[in-house]
């Protein structure tokens, strides 16, 4: 654990609304996205470092698309990361592709299932994708995580070209004012798209929502 432990907020500390809203923003975190194990036994490899946000690449076993982590420091009130998070009712701001999110379902608190659109340039086909997101807050580390999983017969498939997702993200609290973010997915679009055109472009475009996102929580 990081920082003065003297200055250490608690999530305890949350107003009982902030801490339900950051509850379910923490789910509403989501990306591009592929149904396969966030595992591999290499090890990451640097690929961009610009502007405190780190970018990592490495490949995953039994798949031909990489996967992707993003670490950075977050000096912004936990109150102002909720609100940029968004609840998954919308598309938040700092989302670059999406063009529609809306809530299916919240069996309880820390667990929903969320239909997204991806607007993906010409000539591509627009994706969608069904998640199932559970969040977690660990008090006695300041830490809260989020397990995002595609998930089948919630939602029929539309026009869209289905894509699927495994993803694991955490934001530990350091301080006030003061939150670490790691965030890691594993991509795959769905259809036909070449690991050639995707695996190149995944620390470049994590970067860029990544950094609308630090942007936008700090002012």
């Amino acid at each position: 654990m990081t920082g003065n432990p003297d200055c250490m907020a608690t999530l305890d500390g949350i107003p009982g609304v902030h801490k339900r809203i950051f509850l379910a923003a923490l789910g509403a975190l989501l990306a591009l996205l592929l149904a396969a194990p966030l595992a591999a036994s290499s090890d990451w490899s640097l690929a961009k470092d610009r502007k405190g946000i780190q970018l990592y690449t490495r490949p995953v076993a039994g798949s031909p698309f990489e996967e992707v982590k993003a670490t950075t420091i977050i000096h912004a009130p936990i109150e102002r990361v909720i609100a940029v998070f968004g609840d998954g009712a919308t598309c938040a701001k700092w989302r670059g592709n999406c063009k529609s999110s809306r809530i299916l379902r919240q069996p309880q608190e820390h667990e929903r299932y969320i239909h997204m659109v991806l607007d993906l340039p010409w000539p591509l086909s627009d994706r969608d994708m069904v998640l199932r997101s559970l969040s977690n807050v660990d008090e006695t580390s300041k830490t809260a995580t989020v397990d995002i999983v595609s998930v089948e017969g919630e939602y029929p498939e539309q026009k869209y070209v289905r894509a699927n997702t495994r993803a694991h993200y955490s934001m530990e609290l350091l301080e006030p004012g003061k939150i670490a973010l790691t965030y890691i997915v594993h991509v795959d679009l769905g259809g036909d798209l070449s690991p050639g055109i995707i695996n190149p472009e995944l620390a470049s475009s994590t970067f860029d929502e990544i950094r609308r996102l630090v942007e936008l929580a700090e002012g």
